[in-house]
């Protein structure tokens, strides 16, 4: 195993703040950052169809990834649950406070990553792949949401316990949308599903 994978000694200290009040505006600058990139990328603040909801239930593909939560916003639970644990692991003397702030900042990097062209091409480019054209603004602060909460249930979640709530996100998002973590990788490469 690399060296960048093992665990950091304890007297290798979080760069994130410990106080509470400190670590919400660490919290809030993030997220103000990655919307503030986001924009400059050209990212429509809302859904360009001029319909703005909480849930997008239907197969609109118009509407895909443009409401604050989605099929999608599933698999953004399952993203944090598992930025939350590779922490955890590599930090595991970092506090809940210091591993929350690490995944808000890896959840918002990913935000930003996944409105690229790269990625929207990646995501769209793949056989039989469902139409997506990038998050808006208000789908990518539902997805940061999700993935935060998905990392908050983790202090008090067994790991089998969370190996089936992971396949249960998988298989609900299949189910719904036809799509997931293994749908996806299948279709970029390059199987028929």
């Amino acid at each position: 195993m690399t060296q960048a994978l093992q665990p950091i000694p304890e007297n290798e200290r979080s760069p994130f703040p410990e106080g509470r009040l400190a670590q919400l505006g660490v919290a809030l600058g993030l997220i103000a950052a990655m919307v503030a990139l986001l924009l400059l990328m050209g990212r429509h603040p809302v859904c360009p169809c001029g319909r703005v909801t909480l849930l997008q239930t239907g197969h609109d593909p118009n509407e895909n990834s443009q409401q604050f939560a989605d099929w999608y916003s599933l698999l953004h639970v399952a993203f944090g649950m598992g930025i939350y644990a590779m922490v955890r692991w590599l930090r595991p003397h970092w506090t809940v406070g210091s591993t929350m702030l690490a995944v808000v900042f890896g959840h918002s990097i990913w935000e930003v990553a996944e409105n690229t062209p790269w990625i929207i091409g990646v995501f769209s480019g793949g056989v039989n792949a469902p139409h997506y054209s990038g998050d808006s603004i208000l789908n990518s602060l539902g997805d940061s949401f999700f993935a935060f909460s998905g990392a908050a249930a983790m202090p008090f979640l067994a790991l089998p316990v969370v190996a089936v709530v992971v396949l249960a996100i998988e298989v609900a998002v299949t189910w719904g949308v036809g799509d997931g973590f293994v749908v996806g990788t299948l279709r970029l490469l390059g199987v028929d599903v």
